[in-house]
C-alpha cells in the first residue's frame, strides 16, 4: 500500500493523494447532507438545541437535565434570531441542515485528523486506507449529521492523542504541542464529560514512558514536567471556557445530588473546576444511580435491563462494524512495531481498550454505539497498519475489503443509524440484538409517508395504544420497551415482523383470530 501510489520512477504523488482525501471528505459530505434529508429533529436535537441556545444567551449556565455541553452553542448560532424554536427550526430542510452543519463539520474535520495522524506515522498512502476506513464507518456517517456532542467529542480527543505522540516521538517544538494537547483535550470536555477517560489514558501512557525511561536509565523529569504543564493548562483553560464561575467553591457549598459525590458535602475542599462542570458530573452519576431519570432501559439481545451488561459494548462493535474492518484488524495486528516505547499502536489500542472496558464494566446506561465513537476512531487509525502488513504484493486485497467494508454500509443509505452487518441474518432481525440509538433515533415520518402512497390498499395502524388487527406498524424502541416495557409485550413476543419501514419501524400482520387466541393467553387487554 505505501507504493501504491507513487509514479513508476518511485517519486512520491502527494498532489494525487491530497486530492483523493479531498475527494473522499467531499463524498462524507454528500453522505452526511444526503442522509440527513426529510428527517425532522429528534427529541433530544431539540434539546440540545435548546441548551446551545441558552449558552448563547446566558453564557455556561446548568442546563435543564445538567448532561448538555456548552459545545452545541456551534450548533444553535443558525437558528439563535428566532430563539431556535421547534417549529421554526424543523419548517424546512435548511432550517434543519444549518443547525446539524457544525457536526457535519466536525465530522469532515475528524476524518482530516484521522487522514493527518495515520499519515505522519507512516505515510500518506496509510492515511488513505484510515480517511476511507473512516468516511464509510456507519456510525460515524450516522451520528456525524445529528445535533449532538458525540462526533465533536471524538473529533477533540484525536489531535490530543496525536499531539501526546508527537510529545513522546520529540516531533516538532515541544511547546505547541503541549499547548495543542491541552486545548484538545479541553474542546473534548466541552463536548461531553465521557472525555475525562482521557486523562487516564494519557496517564497510562506517561506511566509507560516512565518505566522505559527508567528501565534505559534515562532522566524522568521532561515527561513529568510535560504532564505537570499538561495539568495546569488544562485546568486554566477549562475554567476560562466556564468564565471562571465558581472556580474554587468549596465542596461543601453544593448541594450533590448523587450518591456517590455526597461524601464531598462534608469536606469543605475547594474545588479547581468550575460550578456548571461540577453540577454537570454530579448529574451524571445521579443518572446512572436512577434510571428512570434521563434514561430508559437497557435493551441487549432480547433482554431489558437498567444496570448494565458487561458484553452490551463489545456486542455493539461487532454488530454495528462492517465485517471487513476485522478482517483488516487481523492483517494491522501482523504489521511490526516501530521500535520505540510505548510503541505506536499503544496510543491507539490503549484508548480503545480503556474506553470500552469503562463503559462496559462501570457504567449502567448503554444506550449505543455513540459512546464508544473516540474509541473506534483510534481504531480506525490503527488499521492503516494493514497496508503495511501486506505490502505491495497484498495491496489488491486491502482495497477488496476497503470496498466490501464501503458498500456494506452504502447499502443502508440513507438510514446509517439503523446500521448492522451481516451476522444478524435479516435485517428485520436487528431488533433482537440491540435497540435505543443502535437503531431506532431518527425521525422517520417522511419513509412512512411513501410506504402509505405507494400502497393505499394496505392501511397501516401506527403504534396502538391497544392491541389490535391489522397491518401495524411500531418503532424498534417501543416495540421491546426501552421506556414501556408492557406495551407490546403482546406484539412482540407472539408474532413476527413481516417487513420494516427505514429498518427501525417493524411491520406485522394481527389476524383477528391470532389476536384473540393471543390476548385468551395473556390478557393484556381487551382488543380495538
Amino acid at each position: 500500500m505505501s507504493s501504491s501510489l507513487q509514479s513508476p520512477g518511485g517519486q512520491d504523488r502527494p498532489v494525487a493523494r491530497g486530492l483523493l482525501a479531498g475527494a473522499l471528505l467531499v463524498g462524507m459530505a454528500a453522505l452526511l447532507v444526503l442522509s440527513s434529508l426529510h428527517k425532522k429533529l429528534s427529541y433530544d436535537e431539540y434539546d440540545n438545541l435548546a441548551y446551545g441556545q441558552q449558552v448563547l444567551s446566558r453564557g455556561p449556565t446548568p442546563p435543564p437535565n445538567g448532561q448538555r455541553m456548552p459545545i452545541l452553542a456551534l450548533n444553535a448560532l443558525a437558528c439563535r434570531a428566532e430563539g431556535c424554536r421547534e417549529r421554526e427550526v424543523d419548517a424546512t430542510e435548511a432550517g434543519r441542515l444549518l443547525v446539524r452543519l457544525p457536526t457535519m463539520l466536525f465530522a469532515l474535520l475528524l476524518g482530516a485528523a484521522v487522514f493527518g495522524w495515520a499519515s505522519e506515522m507512516f505515510g500518506a498512502s496509510a492515511g488513505l486506507l484510515a480517511l476511507a476506513l473512516y468516511v464509510f464507518n456507519p456510525s460515524f456517517l450516522a451520528h456525524g449529521k445529528q445535533v449532538t456532542s458525540d462526533v465533536a467529542a471524538a473529533f477533540f480527543v484525536v489531535p490530543c492523542l496525536w499531539t501526546a505522540w508527537r510529545l513522546g516521538r520529540g516531533r516538532g517544538p515541544a511547546g505547541p504541542n503541549l499547548l495543542a494537547c491541552a486545548l484538545a483535550a479541553v474542546g473534548a470536555l466541552l463536548s461531553k464529560y465521557t472525555s475525562l477517560l482521557i486523562l487516564p489514558v494519557l496517564g497510562v501512557l506517561l506511566a509507560w514512558t516512565l518505566l522505559d525511561r527508567r528501565r534505559r536509565g534515562e532522566r524522568l523529569a521532561p515527561p513529568l514536567l510535560a504532564a505537570a504543564a499538561f495539568s495546569v493548562l488544562l485546568l486554566f483553560f477549562l475554567n476560562a471556557a466556564y468564565l471562571f464561575r465558581g472556580t474554587m467553591e468549596r465542596s461543601d457549598h453544593y448541594a450533590w445530588k448523587s450518591e456517590r459525590l455526597q461524601p464531598l458535602g462534608r469536606l469543605p475542599l475547594p474545588l479547581p473546576l468550575p460550578r456548571v462542570f461540577v453540577l454537570g458530573l454530579d448529574f451524571s452519576y445521579y443518572v446512572q444511580e436512577h434510571p428512570d431519570v434521563g434514561r430508559g432501559n437497557n435493551y441487549v439481545l432480547g433482554r431489558l435491563n437498567t444496570e448494565g451488561t458487561a458484553y452490551a459494548f463489545p456486542l455493539m462493535f461487532l454488530l454495528k462494524t462492517p465485517l471487513a474492518f476485522f478482517l483488516l484488524l487481523l492483517l494491522a495486528a501482523r504489521s511490526p512495531g516501530s521500535g520505540e516505547s510505548p510503541p505506536d499502536a499503544a496510543f491507539l489500542l490503549v484508548p480503545f481498550v480503556l474506553i470500552t472496558a469503562f463503559f462496559s464494566l462501570l457504567v449502567a446506561p448503554q444506550l449505543g454505539i455513540r459512546y464508544l465513537l473516540p474509541a473506534l476512531v483510534c481504531l480506525i487509525v490503527y488499521s492503516w497498519r494493514a497496508g503495511r502488513a501486506v505490502g505491495r504484493r497484498g495491496a489488491g486485497l486491502v482495497l477488496v475489503l476497503t470496498a466490501w467494508h464501503a458498500g456494506s454500509t452504502l447499502s443502508y443509505h440513507p438510514h446509517y443509524m439503523s446500521y448492522f452487518n451481516e451476522l444478524i441474518g435479516r435485517r428485520v432481525n436487528a431488533y433482537r440484538f440491540l435497540a435505543d440509538s443502535n437503531l431506532d433515533w431518527e425521525d422517520r415520518s417522511w419513509d412512512i409517508a411513501r410506504y402509505q402512497e405507494r400502497h393505499p390498499e394496505a392501511p397501516l395502524v401506527i403504534e396502538p395504544a391497544l392491541p389490535q388487527p391489522g397491518l401495524l406498524l411500531v418503532g424498534a424502541n417501543k416495540l421491546v420497551g426501552v421506556y414501556e416495557p408492557e406495551r407490546y409485550r403482546w406484539l412482540r413476543e407472539n408474532f413476527t415482523p413481516i417487513g420494516h419501514i427505514g429498518y427501525s419501524y417493524l411491520l406485522f400482520r394481527v389476524t383477528p383470530d391470532r389476536l384473540r387466541e393471543v390476548l385468551s393467553k395473556t390478557g393484556a387487554g381487551s382488543p380495538r
